[in-house]
């Protein structure tokens, strides 16, 4: 049973023209994964945005929208870290169940994430001996 997700994309630039193509390149590149089926997708005109970042007054702007059937709930956290949509919706189905086996990947690729980004100082908790416990 596939599982439905609705994912959007937004890329900001400082110039139109690295935002141009971006989100076709990007949406192909989803669509090569194995287990992924784009079913529906729609990208926008570039449009110019103003104050689009802290740091950027002015700025070129494109989203895209796609549906996607994808193979497990494991692929579908695994696309939304590697692609990190701007926003994910799960459409279908109504009830999706999961071995055992599946859970524990899901969950332990989240945790794997999660430590990455804690290594880089990014968020997260890494938990190690206090220096008086190490001798």
């Amino acid at each position: 049973m596939k599982v439905k997700i609705w994912m959007v994309f937004e890329a900001i630039a400082a110039t139109e023209e690295a935002v141009e193509d971006s989100l076709d390149e990007h949406l192909e590149k989803l669509e090569s994964e194995s287990e992924v089926e784009i079913t529906e997708s729609t990208i926008d005109e570039v449009s110019k945005v103003e104050d689009p970042h802290p740091d950027l007054d002015e700025g070129f702007a494109q989203v895209a929208e796609c549906k996607l059937d994808v193979e497990t709930f494991r692929k579908c956290i695994q696309i939304t870290f590697d692609y990190g949509p701007t926003y994910v919706q799960v459409e279908g189905p109504e009830k999706y169940e999961m071995d055992l086996k599946e859970g524990q990947e899901s969950l332990q690729q989240v945790a794997d994430v999660m430590h990455k980004y804690a290594e880089m100082g990014v968020g997260g908790v890494l938990v190690s001996k206090s220096t008086e416990e190490v001798q």
